[in-house]
């Protein structure tokens, strides 16, 4: 075989193999977003399953004589719980983390002490979010058909998104 014929080949081989790497991020990117945009999707159940479980753990917070409108603490906390799990997934999709910085999750802390939610309340109904969403990661990627791979640094990179929000709250 000449020289160049061979060259060809290799050429064709290497064109074949970049194809198929391709192939390869382009299922592995896809099976990610629906990874993600399942979070999206069950960002509502998740985060009232977080706010129930925690009121279940801790009987106080809900203790009439101790709290005061715990309609509207329960309210904001489903609402932050949403916010924060379309933060999460828009991260673990841009990796942007200037979008902290400009969210309104910079001023959680703030925003619970005024309305009287204890931190460790807080800290808690993010950790359920984060351990829910973690939940339904492994659920819907082992539903999913072919390339799984990618799930273990997923689910690494969501939970040092949650670790960066819970610290907000200390």
């Amino acid at each position: 075989m000449s020289v160049s014929k061979k060259n060809q080949l290799l050429s064709a081989d290497k064109k074949l193999n970049d194809l198929s790497n391709i192939k390869e991020f382009i299922n592995s990117a896809n099976s990610r977003l629906d990874a993600i945009t399942s979070i999206t999707s069950n960002s509502h159940a998740i985060a009232a399953d977080a706010v129930t479980a925690m009121i279940c753990e801790n009987q106080d917070s809900v203790n009439l004589k101790i709290s005061f409108n715990t309609t509207n603490k329960m309210s904001v906390c489903l609402r932050d719980g949403e916010i924060i799990l379309r933060i999460v997934a828009y991260l673990l999709i841009s990796n942007d983390e200037s979008v902290l910085e400009k969210s309104c999750l910079r001023d959680l802390k703030n925003t619970y002490l005024a309305l009287g939610v204890p931190l460790s309340n807080a800290r808690r109904v993010v950790e359920l979010i984060r351990d829910a969403t973690i939940s339904d990661l492994n659920s819907t990627v082992n539903n999913m058909q072919g390339y799984k791979g990618f799930l273990p640094k997923l689910v690494s990179e969501t939970k040092f998104q949650f670790e960066r929000i819970i610290n907000l709250l200390n």
